[in-house]
Parts: C-alpha cells; sequence; structure tokens
C-alpha cells in the first residue's frame, strides 16, 4: 500500500492511484531548505484531512534539468518556496526550480503512470 488516510481509512496501492484520485488535490509545499528531497508536499483529501508525502516521492515528474546553485533569499528570487501556498513557477536557475515545476504537474494533475 502506497498510502492510507488517516481519517477515513480510504487507502491508495501506488502512486499513480493516489494522485488519479478525484478526492486528492494538492494542496501545498513545505520547503526543507538543508535537504530539498525531505520538504514536504501536502495533499487534501476529501474527507478534509490533509496527507503528507516527501518531495522525493514525486521527483520523477519532472524530466528536465536540475540545478545545483540555489538562488533562494538573492535578489532574483520570488520567494516562491517560502510560501506554501505558491503554485507559480520560477524562472530562475536555481536548485528549488524542478520542485516548482513537479508543483505545476501536481496542481494540473498531469501525471500518468
Amino acid at each position: 500500500m502506497f498510502k492510507k488516510c488517516s481519517m477515513c481509512s480510504s487507502d491508495w496501492p501506488n502512486k499513480m492511484a493516489f494522485l488519479s484520485d478525484s478526492g486528492v488535490s494538492y494542496y501545498g509545499y513545505q520547503v526543507f531548505t538543508e535537504n530539498l528531497e525531505e520538504g514536504l508536499f501536502l495533499f487534501e483529501h476529501a474527507c478534509g484531512t490533509t496527507l503528507s508525502e516527501f518531495v522525493a516521492t514525486y521527483l520523477d515528474l519532472y524530466k528536465g534539468p536540475i540545478y545545483e546553485k540555489s538562488m533562494m533569499g538573492s535578489e532574483a528570487c520570488p520567494g516562491y518556496c517560502l510560501d506554501e501556498k505558491e503554485t507559480k513557477l520560477c524562472v530562475n536557475e536555481c536548485n528549488c526550480a524542478h520542485i516548482r515545476q513537479s508543483i505545476k504537474k501536481l496542481v494540473n494533475k498531469e501525471v500518468t503512470a
């Protein structure tokens, strides 16, 4: 089993079943600046609970370049990653850019097996 709802006990056998469930929607992102893969994607379930998953679980959604340098805190940084609810893409070549791309896919349910 991939995930089980702590409130209503709904369960999903795999990641694709979870992401394609119409009762599951992207809710937010909690950055962990020390290790971006340990940040959390938050999802809201139709029963009203919030479910979380490590960013690392969804890295396969993005197929483009991954940059090494962080621009967080610089003048060029729009601060999107520090705003849990922000879903805008960032145009900077920053190590967070691929996460912003993954958020776009999660929001738009652009996920396929």
